[in-house]
């Protein structure tokens, strides 16, 4: 599940959105990436490897991710305390991201993480839940994504913020 909602600037369509992000304005507005329904949708990015490695006090998760043929990795590091790891598992996701969104040209876009936690539905149903900041040129959507924890609750964070970015990923990649 994923659901968006678009701030500021021109979106890559030429839709017209509300004023620039630097005013004090930051109501969400509609806008964002949008795709050709028309066009066949580009192979979306898929997890290959996530490593979570403990040294000490502090912890590093590395993301591994394959969008067609174009790998991608993303590391965050940071205290080694659950809720935070889980963070960092967000982080290096979206800026494995941010590496499938660099072209020969410059990049296309940014993912930025804004909040990453599990949610208790309760009778043992945990679900990962991931906000995120997609931002372009001109343009940024508020992204979410959830999924299911099934074993490891880092991975589940990786799966739901891939959740939250994969649509608008098919529109900036090809």
């Amino acid at each position: 599940f994923a659901s968006a909602r678009g701030y500021g600037g021109m979106g890559p369509g030429g839709a017209e959105l509300s004023e620039d992000l630097g005013a004090g304005d930051r109501t969400p507005k509609p806008g964002g990436v949008r795709l050709d329904p028309g066009s066949a949708p580009a192979p979306r990015a898929v997890i290959d490897q996530v490593k979570v490695t403990d040294e000490g006090y502090d912890a590093v998760v590395e993301v591994r991710l394959t969008a067609g043929d174009r790998p991608a990795i993303g590391v965050a590091s940071g205290p080694a305390f659950d809720g935070y790891v889980l963070r960092l598992a967000a982080i290096a996701t979206a800026h494995a991201v941010d590496h499938l969104l660099t072209a020969e040209t410059g990049p296309r876009g940014r993912c930025f993480v804004e909040h990453a936690t599990v949610v208790s539905l309760g009778g043992g149903c945990d679900v990962a839940v991931v906000v995120v900041l997609l931002a372009g040129d001109g343009w940024v959507d508020q992204l979410t994504g959830s999924a299911l924890i099934v074993g490891d609750p880092r991975y589940a964070v990786v799966r739901a913020t891939l959740a939250a970015v994969n649509r608008r990923l098919e529109a900036l990649l090809w």
